[in-house]
């Protein structure tokens, strides 16, 4: 077999030929999206044929409303750190613009991120974009015959991985958008 020439490395992954993914995460005010906001985004650009970190993006994001107590001890994202931020429909545009036409990448980004994503372009009146992704939760019930969405959370798949999240602050977006990446490096 003759080996890949080095001037296509850049066009070439073996993702199904996923040439640049964005591996990103949010926090929010809670988990209802009906009635909850964004209060964070964070994003790494990866690619090339090792899928080397290029860029990241990271906001905090102004919900409208205050962040429970409940919530800011989850997150430790505060009142404070939010105030001033871009609104959700904003921080979503700079997102858009971040990732280009990079295949999004992350967990439960399909039943969790985009409901809220979905919820605030519908809101601004903005018909959004149709964009390629990777969810974990996808590769994991393909993976393991035993998958269960209902029961695994991002530390119990960790856990299985033995990708150890220990070491990362949890439920705060930047940390996560890591995450998935040292798992994928698994």
């Amino acid at each position: 077999m003759k080996p890949l020439n080095s001037n296509h490395w850049k066009n070439f992954h073996p993702l199904l030929g996923v040439g640049e993914l964005v591996a990103f995460d949010l926090e929010t005010t809670g988990l209802r999206y009906k009635q909850e906001e964004i209060t964070q985004l964070a994003a790494i650009r990866m690619g090339g044929m090792r899928m080397e970190i290029q860029d990241t993006y990271e906001t905090y994001v102004d919900p409208g409303k205050p962040i429970p107590k409940n919530i800011q001890a989850l997150t430790s994202v505060r009142d404070s750190h939010v105030a001033g931020a871009p609104k959700p429909f904003e921080a979503l545009q700079q997102f858009s613009k971040f990732a280009g036409n990079a295949t999004l990448f992350g967990h439960d980004i399909y039943r969790f991120d985009f409901n809220f994503i979905r919820k605030t372009m519908k809101q601004s009146g903005d018909p959004g974009r149709v964009v390629r992704f990777i969810d974990t939760m996808d590769i994991f019930e393909v993976l393991w015959k035993d998958f269960s969405r209902l029961r695994n959370n991002l530390d119990d798949i960790a856990e299985r991985l033995s990708a150890g999240l220990s070491s990362i602050r949890r439920h705060d977006a930047k940390a996560v958008s890591y995450t998935h990446l040292r798992a994928h490096e698994t």
